[in-house]
C-alpha cells in the first residue's frame, strides 16, 4: 500500500476512535443536561420563603434557578459538534460508490483502494482537520507511542512514532521529523514510492527490518 493509502487509512481510524469518544462525551453531556432541565422543573424551595413556584427574586436563592428553567437547555456542545463532523463526512461519501452501510467513514475507509493518490492525499487533509477538531474539544492528543529503539528507515532519525488507532494489524509507523519521500530510489525503499508525503510504514514491516539488521 502507497504512502498516500497508508496516511488515508491511519487518518479515518483515528477519527473513527476519536467520534466514539465524542459520542460517548455527548451522551453524558445529554445525562446532565436532562438532569438540570429535570431539577428546575420541581418545585423549588427557598431556605427563607419555603415551598415556591416562579416569584423569586432579589435575595431569593431560586431566583436564578428559575432564570434558568426560563432559558431552556443549554446546547449540547459535544453533540453538536459529532454532527457537524458526520454531516462533512457524508458529503464526502455521497461522493463515493455505495457499500450498503449508513456509516459514511466506514463508506470512505472502504473507498480507499480504489482513490486516485492525489484524491487519497487530499481526504487525509479533510480527515486529518476533522480529527483535529474533535480532539481539540475533547482534549485529547492523538493516538500514538514512540518506538524505542527503533529507527526511521529512511532518515535513520532515533524517535519514530507507532499510530495505535484502530487493529493492531493496521497500526502505522512515522518519523519523528518528520522526514518526506523523494520518490523512486529513496532510502524508504516502500513500493510505489512517490515524492511528497512524509514517510510512512506499516509497523510490522519497520519491526521486521529492524530485526533483519540487528
Amino acid at each position: 500500500m502507497t504512502p498516500h493509502y497508508l496516511h488515508a487509512r491511519a487518518a479515518t481510524l483515528s477519527l473513527e476512535f476519536a467520534l466514539d469518544q465524542l459520542g460517548a462525551q455527548a451522551e453524558l453531556e445529554a445525562r446532565a443536561i436532562r438532569a438540570e432541565q429535570a431539577a428546575v422543573r420541581e418545585p423549588l424551595r427557598s431556605a427563607s420563603w419555603g415551598r415556591r413556584t416562579a416569584l423569586g427574586g432579589h435575595g431569593d436563592p431560586t431566583g436564578d434557578a428559575v432564570l434558568t428553567a426560563r432559558a431552556g437547555a443549554r446546547p449540547n456542545r459535544y453533540a453538536n459538534l459529532h454532527h457537524d463532523v458526520l454531516e462533512r463526512l457524508a458529503a464526502v461519501a455521497h461522493h463515493l460508490p455505495p457499500t450498503g452501510g449508513i456509516n459514511p467513514l466506514h463508506r470512505v475507509q472502504v473507498a480507499i483502494p480504489g482513490m486516485q493518490p492525489g484524491t487519497a492525499a487530499t481526504l487525509t487533509t479533510l480527515l486529518s482537520k476533522l480529527d483535529e477538531r474533535v480532539r481539540r474539544e475533547l482534549r485529547i492528543g492523538p493516538d500514538r507511542e514512540p518506538l524505542p529503539g527503533v529507527e526511521c528507515p529512511a532518515c535513520r532519525h532515533r524517535l519514530v512514532y507507532v499510530q495505535i488507532a484502530g487493529p493492531e494489524h493496521a497500526w502505522t509507523v512515522v518519523c519523528g521529523k518528520p522526514c518526506r519521500c523523494v520518490g523512486q530510489g529513496c532510502r524508504c525503499e516502500q513500493p510505489g514510492a512517490v515524492e511528497g508525503p512524509v514517510h510512512i510504514w506499516p509497523r510490522s514491516e519497520v519491526l521486521t527490518g529492524h530485526l533483519a539488521r540487528n
